[in-house]
């Protein structure tokens, strides 16, 4: 069984109170809102796995809460429609949304949904935080090609030369690699 941390922001009590009541029978720990503001102020304090949210918050736009859920990486949303709409596909293609359901779903085919968005929003949080290494690690590798052509050419050597240069400065200086690099290129650039 899969378990975490879910946030409501559904204005109808009544539909409100079956699905929490399911998502707490189904081991999930909720906290449920109707206001907008207080919904992301929590949100960004607590570790959060998913957000069901309605089109009715008070406060802020439901579109404004999915946008903060999205840049902030916070979880994954499910929205939850009175009526079927198009124009929520182009919001799941945007971002974080994971699904929209009606809110007449089945309590089955909701705990599904509920499954499915907490196992693809951690798989796809673990890809966006691999991309940024990677990123970080061709930045970090750019910087370094770049220090060691402007020690190869001051002090006229080789770039095996150079870059031992640069890794016994770092460690004699107690600075990383990248670090001393980047000092290098502001100083002489």
């Amino acid at each position: 069984m899969i378990s975490g941390n879910v946030i409501t922001g559904i204005t109808n009590k009544k539909i409100e109170g079956t699905l929490v009541a399911h998502l707490k029978k189904s081991g999930y720990q909720v906290i449920s809102f109707d206001e907008g503001n207080s919904l992301i102020r929590a949100a960004r304090s607590r570790n959060v796995d998913l957000l069901i949210i309605d089109e009715e918050m008070k406060g802020l736009r439901t579109i404004d809460i999915v946008n903060v859920f999205q840049n902030e990486k916070i979880s994954p949303v499910i929205l939850v429609t009175a009526q079927p709409r198009t124009d929520y596909i182009s919001w799941i293609q945007k971002g974080w949304i994971f699904n929209y359901i009606h809110q007449n779903i089945e309590i089955m085919e909701f705990g599904k949904a509920v499954s499915a968005a907490m196992v693809f929003g951690k798989k796809l949080l673990d890809l966006e935080n691999e991309v940024l290494k990677l990123k970080k690690t061709l930045a970090d590798r750019k910087t370094i090609e770049k220090a060691k052509g402007i020690i190869m050419e001051m002090k006229s050597c080789s770039e095996e030369d150079a870059y031992g240069y640069l890794r016994k400065t770092s460690m004699e200086k107690k600075v990383s690699i990248e670090i001393l690099a980047q000092a290098i290129i502001n100083k002489y650039k």
